[in-house]
């Protein structure tokens, strides 16, 4: 008895509390940046990758911010996407190309049959 009592209170005091982590930076310019790990604070419970596309004379300029959110509205401007588990706002390629890399096998089945 004494050992099941133990356990149950090992767990309940060595569970800590839950902190999303997701990447965070801004681009400047380039619409690039280098992620660095953020762990969110308290009551944050979205991570967001955002993107604004901008043309200043004959230059087209991208800028890429990511980081934690406590809500997910849409902007003006860009786009917002946003995620809830850690570290879940890496790549925005992933949005673009996953239909194109679901349907290569099909199409070299086809192609190569």
């Amino acid at each position: 008895m004494d050992l099941q009592v133990s356990v149950v209170l090992l767990f309940i005091f060595l569970t800590g509390g839950y902190s999303l982590k997701c990447y965070s930076c801004t681009s400047l310019l380039t619409g690039s940046c280098e992620l660095k790990v953020e762990t969110c604070p308290d009551g944050i419970t979205k991570c967001a990758s955002s993107t604004i596309e901008k043309t200043i004379g004959p230059a087209k300029v991208t800028i890429t911010t990511k980081g934690c959110l406590d809500k997910c509205e849409p902007g003006t401007g860009g786009t917002i996407r946003c995620c809830d588990t850690d570290l879940c706002n890496a790549a925005d390629g992933v949005y673009k190309g996953s239909f194109l890399l679901l349907l290569s096998p099909l199409l070299f089945y086809f192609l190569f049959q």
